[in-house]
């Protein structure tokens, strides 16, 4: 039996995996294109695309497991305020500007407002043809 509460879980999981999926495949774009690879470590991490949901009740938690330097890597040209410097961190945003450019500006939007009735009739049918093949 679908009900409402399965159709609006299923709509938050995949809002919620394809923003961290898109975060995911940014970061790895900048580290091809930006960073020299030297034990590979930090391109497997972000290729792997690992993470853990849970749901319990009506809360949803998401386990996004990264390099702790990741989260530094981006801040290793804040030395100089010149144009050249400003530039380059722009090409190297790695962790602050692609995660919460994603949370904010595409996904909680699509979490508030996405879930139209459209949405709703296009998950129900498809929850209903994979139960009943």
């Amino acid at each position: 039996m679908v009900t409402d509460s399965l159709i609006r879980k299923k709509f938050v999981r995949d809002t919620l995996q394809q923003g961290i999926s898109k975060i995911y495949a940014t970061q790895e774009s900048v580290v091809r294109s930006n960073y020299q690879l030297r034990s590979g470590r930090l391109l497997t991490s972000l290729s792997k695309h690992s993470s853990d949901s849970s749901i319990s009740g009506e809360s949803y938690t998401i386990f996004v497991r990264i390099l702790p330097y990741l989260r530094f890597l981006d801040m290793a040209y804040r030395q100089r305020n010149d144009r050249i410097a400003k530039s380059r961190r722009r090409n190297l945003a790695l962790y602050n500007r692609v995660v919460w450019g994603v949370l904010y500006h595409e996904t909680f939007p699509q979490l508030c407002y996405g879930f139209t009735d459209e949405v709703r009739k296009g998950i129900r049918n498809q929850l209903e043809s994979s139960l009943n093949p």
